[in-house]
């Protein structure tokens, strides 16, 4: 939808946000705003993920963070204390999980409200039957001494049994995925017993241990009144995830984590992941992939479409120096690789005119231009007039006034005209040599009209422009412009007047001297 530009408190989300992307709730999932020169993320629903993760506080923003929201993925493009700079990727099903540099999670409350411990309910103890004395004696006292030896035997050990079962205390255990299997090493015993561990007062590690999982362990104390529980969430080994990009090396980041160079195999945490394949002159591939983890394989073919493409330039003739947006690419005929777009050509070649010109370059494709003829160079005129400022015009173009330059077209005659108040047009022919350089001198010609000042008193001194003319009454020429007239006398106030002369238009100005009034 292109570039926008928003302001310091930019609201993310469904219906109502300043970026509304798909897939998400009605309302605002996230709040950006700058705080001291430093851009703050603060989530208003607890479905958007930030890095991979689940973001349930305010955080600050830096290039190359990664934030889902919906069927978006939010990229930091650039982070500064005055400019924040996001691209926004439409994806559908992009449901991002933990990312790629985060293996297993151990989750344990604080202190010891995770443990709890109970006494046991029940204890199943064996019970032995008394030998009868009603039947006869054993006449062996041997064989007497031996039963009684075994019989307290058996006793010791049901009293220790039960002694044992008394001290054994039951821990909660929280285990994912369900079949892990749960052990305690290094403990003399340990029983399992219905999502619990039988355990002896004392320290122990729990560990669970699943094959294509990440080992987890945790370590408690049993001992005292209060109920204890562990939980160990396993996370799955990543998964080999081979990608044939045809060749082309390119990098690749998964939720926003660079994690390697392709064509090759990469090692990826399980779950649907979103990747970008990066390479120079190709456009970027965004695709959701579903890792299944555990170390299993698997392939993915990428097709990378170019972002580039080739002008082949011609000359006449041959030999022009090419650049392409001022960049020396060589002599025609020479094929340039650029990318796609507003190109700007242009060709150079001494003796000759410079030709320029701005192409579509499509990517993908090769553009032929030319064979492109070079003209013949323009002349250089410089155009100068006695009184200088005046008008001028060549070819029809208004230079501004003397003195002036311009560039012509060689080869061909072209008409220069000087143009001033109070004097006559000036007219020539100029004809452009290629490659010369050409001056004209244009001395104008005053238009000139007869202009008579006379009046009372006859005896007056008069001026012209500031200039004494001698005493009036006077007849003179002047040029056909504006002229300052004063007429001065000793005990008289001066008469001062403006008169614009015409060409064929005599002028006549009249004066009368009134007396000056006494100090």
């Amino acid at each position: 939808m292109g570039e926008r530009v928003l302001g310091e408190i930019v609201t993310l989300g469904g219906e109502g946000s300043d970026v509304v992307v798909p897939g998400a709730a009605s309302g605002v999932a996230a709040t950006i705003e700058r705080r001291k020169g430093i851009w703050i993320l603060e989530p208003s629903a607890e479905t958007i993920r930030f890095n991979g993760r689940p973001l349930i506080t305010a955080c600050d923003l830096r290039r190359g963070d990664t934030l889902v929201i919906g069927d978006a993925h939010i990229v930091v493009a650039d982070a500064s204390r005055t400019l924040l700079r996001v691209d926004v990727h439409h994806l559908a099903g992009n449901a991002t999980i933990a990312p790629a540099g985060t293996l297993a999670t151990l989750v344990l409350s604080d202190g010891d409200e995770d443990v709890e411990i109970h006494p046991l309910a029940t204890l199943r103890v064996p019970i032995l039957a008394r030998a009868s004395t009603a039947g006869p004696r054993d006449p062996d006292p041997g064989v007497s001494l031996l039963r009684r030896v075994i019989g307290l035997s058996i006793a010791a050990l049901v009293l220790l049994i039960a002694v044992v079962a008394y001290l054994l205390q039951p821990v909660q255990i929280d285990v994912r995925p369900f079949d892990a299997h749960v052990s305690a090493p290094g403990t003399l015993l340990a029983i399992p017993n219905a999502g619990h561990l039988l355990l002896l007062p004392g320290k122990h590690v729990i560990k669970a241990e699943r094959e294509g999982y990440v080992t987890a362990q945790a370590a408690i104390a049993v001992g005292g009144d209060d109920g204890k529980a562990v939980r160990l969430h396993l996370e799955k080994l990543p998964g080999k995830l081979s990608i044939d990009t045809d060749g082309v090396a390119a990098q690749v980041s998964v939720d926003g984590l660079d994690v390697g160079r392709v064509p090759g195999e990469l090692s990826i945490p399980a779950g649907q992941r979103t990747l970008i394949i990066r390479a120079a002159r190709y456009v970027d591939y965004i695709t959701n992939v579903t890792i299944e983890g555990a170390g299993a394989r698997q392939a993915l073919h990428v097709h990378l479409q170019t972002s580039w493409g080739a002008l082949k330039i011609l000359s006449i003739p041959e030999g022009a120096q090419v650049s392409v947006d001022g960049v020396d690419s060589g002599v025609a005929p020479v094929t340039v690789a650029a990318p796609s777009g507003v190109r700007r050509v242009r060709l150079t070649a001494p003796g000759w005119k410079v030709w320029e010109s701005s192409l579509v370059l499509k990517a993908g494709e090769t553009l032929s231009v030319g064979p492109v003829t070079l003209g013949q160079p323009d002349a250089h005129l410089i155009v100068r007039s006695e009184p200088s400022g005046a008008d001028a015009t060549v070819a029809g173009t208004h230079l501004g006034r003397t003195p002036a330059e311009i560039d012509l077209p060689s080869g061909i005659a072209h008409q220069v005209v000087l143009s001033a108040p109070g004097y006559k047009n000036w007219t020539r022919a100029v004809f452009a040599e290629p490659g010369h350089k050409l001056s004209v001198l244009a001395r104008l010609e005053p238009i000139l009209v007869r202009v008579s000042v006379h009046g009372d008193p006859a005896d007056a001194e008069l001026f012209v422009d500031g200039v004494a003319r001698g005493k009036a009454p006077q007849a003179f020429e002047l040029s056909a412009t504006d002229h300052r007239i004063e007429v001065r006398k000793e005990g008289f106030q001066p008469f001062k007047a403006t008169v614009s002369p015409a060409a064929n238009l005599d002028r006549t100005v009249q004066y009368r001297l009134v007396p000056a009034r006494p100090n």
